[in-house]
């Protein structure tokens, strides 16, 4: 058996992050993978698929999932939704509280908190805009249905619902 055929042959299982495929003498193949973590739910023509880490959408019939993730909607890149994230992570932004991401055509993300709190994030300095927000959450506070707009540079428009 071919080595080369059977990492190309697994390949095509878009779940899968890290395949190593170890032939051992005589007659024993060995093969470890590591299935990628799943970041997100989308819908792309009307079929619901994960995003994986691995910056593939993975189709929903393939994979049984056990976490709540939030829902994408929009067309995006996984590329742009993974810089989001690691954006929000390095400013400390709880991505359990993002129940839904809204991409929108301009390139730029809503995101949708719970207690239906909606922050509108610019196209450009999302770093500048984040943090931004988190000053502000310290000192005021937040209401249900509130709408949080950061989309003019160092300006938070803020309706409190």
């Amino acid at each position: 058996i071919n080595k080369k055929f059977i990492l190309q042959s697994l390949s095509k299982l878009n779940f899968i992050e890290n395949i190593s495929v170890e032939k051992k003498y005589p007659s024993t193949i060995y093969i470890k993978t590591k299935a990628t973590n799943l970041i997100g739910i989308t819908y792309i023509d009307q079929k619901k698929y994960f995003v994986g880490l691995n910056r593939n959408f993975i189709l929903a019939r393939n994979i049984y999932n056990k976490k709540n993730l939030p829902i994408i909607f929009g067309k995006f890149n996984v590329d742009d939704y993974i810089f989001l994230q690691q954006e929000l992570i390095n400013q400390k932004i709880n991505l359990n509280e993002i129940i839904r991401y809204y991409f929108h055509k301009n390139n730029r993300w809503d995101l949708y908190l719970e207690n239906n709190i909606l922050i509108q994030l610019p196209n450009k300095k999302i770093d500048t805009a984040i943090n931004l927000y988190k000053q502000f959450k310290l000192n005021n506070k937040i209401n249900p249905n509130a709408t949080i707009d950061l989309r003019i540079e160092n300006r938070l428009i803020f309706n409190n619902g």
